[in-house]
Parts: structure tokens; C-alpha cells; sequence
């Protein structure tokens, strides 16, 4: 009899039906059926379950957790001027940034992430924490024009993401991206910088753009020209290009990103807490690019749980667009899975055979879902993360019955306090 890494029995797999089985082994979904005779190193009761993708967050600084709370109800660049740029120069370290990422990863998981794209400084840290406790993770040290605590030129940054890139290339659950913050702290030969060496290895760019108002008209007086447009005149865009935020772009920008492939990360909570606006992300759905779904940082939004970020973006751009089917529930939950792994190059966020195996089991026996009609619907719009009840990452089990497996919660929180009380003593 074969035998398989992982079984999952008697789960419902929305669209299908109930009581199937699901086989996981090397981190594969090798086979979906009702009648599965294998064994298992590890099972699964999957009974008043539904299985579903579990979520990619495609943009975030998972360290910021250790500043959640912090300028709140200030706009973006007063919040970043005036409160997190000073901090991050007193505190930030290889250690803030370790038990940042722990933190901001016991709340990932217990929404249901198990993909996240991430900009931040000392990135080995965050690569080094996720590959301990095992969710993948696309990093990339934020490239900026002027100095930080881990480089002085942009050439300096440029340097230290190379040497990123050559110690994440082969890891198993870390890969390297090139981040470039903005077009208004990068200049243009910065950019290109960034995107030679992004080319020069196959990799993703992530990049800020077009986020608020202000931004734009920086910009166009800067250049000349809108951030897109800019960006496109010096060579910049293409398929590897992940935006970040693309909240105020015109038409003849949305055609630009169309032509060049370009994807886009929708962070709508993020973008109403900052008072940055609300992206088009209907219209840019509607022109064939691709969306995918994120949080931004814990500092800003202020979580980091996509079931959340879900349920706002559909009914955010139904009222916005007075449309009742603007997004509807399955395209926003194809938007934080199937897309953002799309956008990651990872062939998941579907429950088939033959994709891996990241993937979430919803409680059913909770008030929210009764009576059940209609799961996807219901899980968008009625439920939230705590019917997260299992959340499984390239077929390793993160959480069971709400429990983590990986990762000491309360040491991680012990370690917040301590963080809290250095914090706190510097802005008294």
C-alpha cells in the first residue's frame, strides 16, 4: 500500500461536494477522491470542514508589527516623516526584526497566510525565521536613495541586495526579491540599478507606486510625467513588476500596465487608514491585469489578516462603485490565493492535483456558517479567521485546532513587551 506524507479525510471541497480525501506528498497534492486506501505519516480529520486555498499576502513589512499602534490617524507621509522613520533609525536591528517577523508571522498563520511578500531591512532575519518556522516568503531589502542603518548609497543598497540574492536563491521556503521603495526615494538610475540586477537573476521587482495623491504630483513635477508613465519612460516596467498600492493612475496608465503586464498588490484597508484612496481595482480586473491581495505592514493597516482584507476589498468596491457585483466573493478569494501565487511563480492556490499543498480547513460548526448555503460566500462574508481551524504550508501542517506547531507564543509575546517598554521609554 502506498504510503503519503499527509491525508486529509472527509473534507468538503467547496464547488465539489463532501467527504473527499485529499493526499499530500513532497508537498504535493498527489490525489483528490472519496475512496483512498494509502497510509499516512500524518492525518487529517477533515469532518465539518471545508478546505480552501490558503492566502498570499502580496505586500507587507512583517517586522512593523513591533510599531502597530503607533501614528495612528495621521496620513501617510506625516505617519512615515513624523513617527515610524525616527523609530526605525533608534530601534531597528537584526533582533527588532526577528521578533517582528515572529510576531507578525503567529498572526499570518493564524489568518490563514502562508505566502507573503515582503520589503524591509536586514532581511536575513526575516529569510532565517521563516524558514525555521516554514511559510514562504518572496524578500527583498527595501533600496532607497538616501542612507539607513544598513546602507549608505544606492549603490551600497544595490550591493547588499546581491549578496541577499546569492544566500535566499536556493532556500526551500525563502525566495529573493528586488524592492526598490518608491519613485520618489529612488531616483531614476537607482531604478535601473535595481532593475539590471533583478533581470540578471530572474527575479520579481516590488515596488511602491502611485499610493496617494501627493505622490503623484511629486512626481509629475519632478519628471514631468505620472508615476507609471515615469516609470515606463526609463524602462522599468514588465512582467516581473510587482505595484504595490496603485491607488491614482488615468487611463492612459492603466493601458501602460496592461501592455507590459504588470501586477498589482491591493492593499484597500491599508489605503482607507492612511486616507491614501481607493484603487480601481474593478477596471483593472476588467483589462486582464492581475490582482493580487495584501495587508501592507501591521503598522499601517493595522493587521496583517487577509481573511479581513477579503472581506473589505469586495464590499469596499461595491459601495465605491455603487455595484452590488463590483468584486464578488470568489474573485476576491481568487485575489488573495490563486493570483497571488500566480504572481509568486508557485504553482498553488488551488486544491487540484498536482499543485502544492498550501492550504487552509475552515470550522464549519460555528454559528457564522449555519445554516450553509453557500461556503466561499459565507466564509467572505460572514465568518472570520477564527474558523481557521488548520493551515498547512508545501504540505507541512503549521496549525492544528487553532494550536501552532512551529513557533512559542508566549516567548514571541514576552519579547513584544520587552520591545514595547524600550519603545515606549524613547518617546516619553
Amino acid at each position: 500500500m502506498e504510503k503519503v506524507d499527509l491525508l486529509v479525510k472527509d473534507v468538503a471541497i467547496p464547488g465539489r461536494g463532501e467527504n473527499y480525501n485529499i493526499a499530500i506528498k513532497d508537498g504535493v497534492i498527489k490525489k483528490i477522491d472519496k475512496n483512498l486506501q494509502l497510509e499516512a505519516k500524518e492525518i487529517i480529520l477533515g469532518e465539518g470542514k471545508i478546505i480552501l486555498p490558503s492566502f498570499a499576502n502580496m505586500h507587507t513589512h512583517i517586522p512593523m508589527t513591533l510599531l502597530r499602534g503607533l501614528g495612528a490617524d495621521l496620513p501617510l507621509m506625516d505617519w512615515l516623516q513624523k513617527v515610524i522613520w525616527p523609530l526605525e533609525a533608534e530601534f531597528v536591528s537584526p533582533e527588532f526584526v526577528r521578533d517582528g517577523t515572529l510576531l507578525g508571522l503567529i498572526e499570518a498563520i493564524k489568518s490563514g497566510t502562508t505566502l507573503f511578500m515582503d520589503m524591509y531591512f536586514f532581511e536575513e532575519s526575516v529569510g532565517e525565521v521563516c524558514e525555521e518556522v516554514g511559510v514562504r516568503a518572496g524578500l527583498g531589502f527595501g533600496i532607497l536613495d538616501f542612507p539607513t542603518k544598513v546602507a549608505g548609497t544606492p549603490e551600497e543598497y544595490i550591493e547588499r541586495a546581491r549578496k541577499f540574492v546569492e544566500e535566499f536563491k536556493d532556500r526551500n521556503y525563502v525566495f529573493p526579491v528586488i524592492c526598490p521603495h518608491a519613485p520618489y526615494t529612488c531616483s531614476p538610475k537607482t531604478l535601473k540599478m535595481a532593475k539590471e540586477l533583478a533581470d540578471e537573476y530572474g527575479l520579481l521587482l516590488h515596488i511602491h507606486v502611485a499610493e496617494t495623491k501627493g505622490e503623484v504630483e511629486r512626481i509629475k513635477e519632478e519628471y514631468g510625467y505620472t508615476p507609471v508613465i515615469h516609470l515606463n519612460n526609463i524602462g522599468f516596467l514588465g512582467e516581473n513588476v510587482l505595484c504595490a498600492h496603485m491607488v491614482w493612475t488615468s487611463e492612459e496608465e492603466r493601458e501602460i500596465l496592461r501592455e507590459k503586464g504588470v501586477k498589482i498588490a491591493h492593499c484597500p484597508e491599508s489605503n482607507l487608514k492612511l486616507a491614501s484612496g481607493i484603487a480601481p481595482v474593478p477596471d483593472y480586473i476588467n483589462r486582464g491585469i492581475l490582482v493580487g491581495l495584501g495587508t501592507d505592514g501591521a503598522a499601517s493597516n493595522d493587521n496583517l489578516n487577509m481573511h479581513e482584507e477579503i472581506s473589505t476589498c469586495a464590499k469596499l468596491h461595491k459601495g465605491a462603485n455603487l455595484n452590488a457585483k463590483a468584486i464578488d466573493a470568489k474573485t476576491v478569494l481568487q485575489m488573495a490565493t490563486e493570483n497571488g501565487f500566480k504572481i509568486a511563480g508557485i504553482k498553488a492556490g488551488k486544491i487540484e492535483e498536482g499543485y502544492e499543498a498550501d492550504f487552509i480547513l475552515i470550522n464549519t460548526s460555528v454559528p457564522e456558517f449555519q445554516p450553509l448555503y453557500d461556503p466561499i460566500a459565507q466564509f467572505v462574508y460572514s465568518a472570520n479567521s477564527e474558523s481557521i481551524d488548520t493551515v498547512v504550508c508545501k504540505g507541512k501542517v503549521l496549525m492544528e485546532k487553532r494550536k501552532l506547531k512551529t513557533i512559542d507564543e508566549e516567548e514571541v509575546y514576552r519579547k513584544a513587551r520587552a520591545w514595547r517598554e524600550k519603545i515606549l521609554s524613547k518617546l516619553s
